[in-house]
């Protein structure tokens, strides 16, 4: 892979980056304005928004996952990576494309799970705060195990092609070999 592929998973792997920064932005601004509404309800109104504190929890699960995906996506999660600061070229990229797999099928196989989870909490019809169902607030168990799967597979082919993308962030550059 080379050439035309190669800036077509840079260019999806772009778009996924600018998805997963806005939902983070999204639910940051959500707590954000839940927790002042909370305050300002409390101290000025004497009551307390009904169902926000149990909201902030559920937001807190949401951004932890999506915290997890952003992690992995700027290569910040665990990662023991000794053997690859003393490689270079090919091989390098070869290793990485193999860390990336490995990543990928792990991160799958807790999708995958995390949808059987989901399912059955619909299949029992388990409820939230204002009757929301579990399955649905839960669904980002899988949905982000998935992003940060294909996160790792779209790396793995980056590096099969002969670029790697660098640790925080950056877009793939090629490599010289």
């Amino acid at each position: 892979m080379s050439g035309p592929v190669a800036r077509t998973l840079a260019r999806v792997a772009g778009l996924l980056r600018r998805l997963e920064d806005g939902a983070l932005v999204l639910l940051l601004s959500a707590m954000i304005l839940i927790g002042g509404a909370q305050i300002v309800m409390r101290n000025f109104v004497g009551e307390a928004l009904s169902g926000a504190d149990e909201t902030q929890r559920l937001l807190v699960l949401w951004l932890a996952i999506l915290g997890a995906v952003a992690a992995s996506r700027d290569r910040r999660q665990l990662r023991i990576d000794l053997v690859s600061r003393y490689l270079r070229g090919p091989l390098r990229l070869l290793l990485e494309a193999f860390a990336d797999l490995l990543t990928a099928a792990v991160a799958g196989l807790i999708a995958w799970h995390g949808y059987a989870f989901v399912r059955d909490s619909i299949e029992f019809g388990d409820q939230l705060v204002g009757g929301i169902s579990a399955g649905l607030v839960q669904s980002v168990i899988p949905v982000g195990f998935a992003m940060i799967a294909l996160r790792h597979l779209l790396d793995a082919l980056l590096a099969l092609a002969g670029r790697r993308r660098e640790p925080a962030g950056a877009p793939g550059v090629e490599m010289k070999s």
